[in-house]
């Protein structure tokens, strides 16, 4: 009875982990895609992307590059993040249907050699 309520139990949280995965590399990746839109229209990351120079004509528009940059800047390492946190999501993912697939074949294997001694005393 304990091992059937300990196999419940680790099937429920290898389900979990699956779903959870699922969440997070989606979440991840569409947070990412946000992101990199909102890079697109940044114009010190399209500067940064040519990598030209840009003769400064005024204070203000210096002062507009700065915020621009330092706003590309955030985006960036948000993307970043995105993309750590999508391979998170991955690998539990990728754990918890591992961790099913042992489970299954552990319970077909039980099953089959209970099969088997049920039918050699028969």
């Amino acid at each position: 009875m304990r091992r059937l309520l300990d196999s419940e139990l680790t099937e429920r949280l290898l389900f979990t982990a699956i779903v959870v995965g699922i969440i997070l590399a989606a979440g991840g990746a569409i947070r990412y895609v946000m992101l990199a839109n909102q890079l697109s229209g940044n114009m010190a990351a399209r500067i940064h992307d040519e990598g030209g120079e840009v003769e400064i004509e005024s204070k203000r528009q210096a002062q507009g590059l700065m915020a621009a940059d330092i706003e590309r800047r955030r985006l960036v390492a948000e993307q970043f993040n995105m993309m750590i946190l999508g391979g998170f999501g991955l690998a539990l993912l990728g754990l918890g249907w591992l961790g099913n697939d042992l489970l299954g074949s552990r319970r077909r294997r039980a099953v089959s050699a209970f099969k088997d001694s049920s039918a050699a005393s028969s």
